[in-house]
């Protein structure tokens, strides 16, 4: 195998017939199965570019997957419009059905959780059966440190523990990585 000089262009072709495949498994994946969820991450990268992923998560045999459905920059923006745009020529495209969309999980951006003109609303405008959650992990981690900001806090949530009879006792300080 080493011997086989392949160019740029044959790897550039081969990534590009790998990720084709790839994408059209989780399509046919989303299209068998009898509902579907997404989730949305808005954000801005190193170089001040928007970036929108897209998750989905629906039922394969017996067991819920999640894979990323597109990852796409923003070039027009990041309001509501521009996001369910991309969101709904992405199911169109992929021809997905908007009757299965059954939840939608986004971030803390504005564009996504405004509740009269947020992608939520716009989304059950497709399907009014849909459910819209808000990420918790924000959340959680400011429950968290707001524990941990005090020993009587701390404290007090050891003894929690230990009433639980959990097999935790130290709650962990959450800090940023990155």
């Amino acid at each position: 195998m080493k011997s086989i000089s392949l160019s740029n262009n044959t790897f550039k072709r081969r990534i590009n017939d790998i990720a084709a495949d790839i994408k059209s498994q989780i399509i046919n994946r989303v299209k068998l199965s009898r509902f579907f969820a997404i989730s949305c991450n808005e954000f801005t990268d190193i170089v001040n570019s928007a970036q929108l992923i897209v998750y989905v998560r629906c039922i394969g045999g017996d067991i819920i997957q999640e894979e990323i459905l597109y990852s796409q920059s923003l070039i027009a923006g990041t309001t509501c419009e521009d996001i369910f745009n991309s969101i709904s020529n992405s199911v169109e495209k992929n021809d997905l059905d908007w009757k299965k969309l059954t939840g939608l999980c986004t971030d803390g951006a504005p564009a996504l959780i405004g509740v009269r003109s947020g992608l939520a609303k716009k989304l059950k405008e497709k399907n009014p059966a849909m459910i819209s959650t808000h990420c918790t992990s924000d959340s959680a981690k400011r429950i968290v440190n707001y524990i941990k900001s005090s020993a009587l806090n701390s404290r007090l949530f050891s003894s929690l523990y230990e009433d639980l009879d959990s097999d935790h006792k130290v709650l962990l300080f959450h800090t940023e990585i990155c």
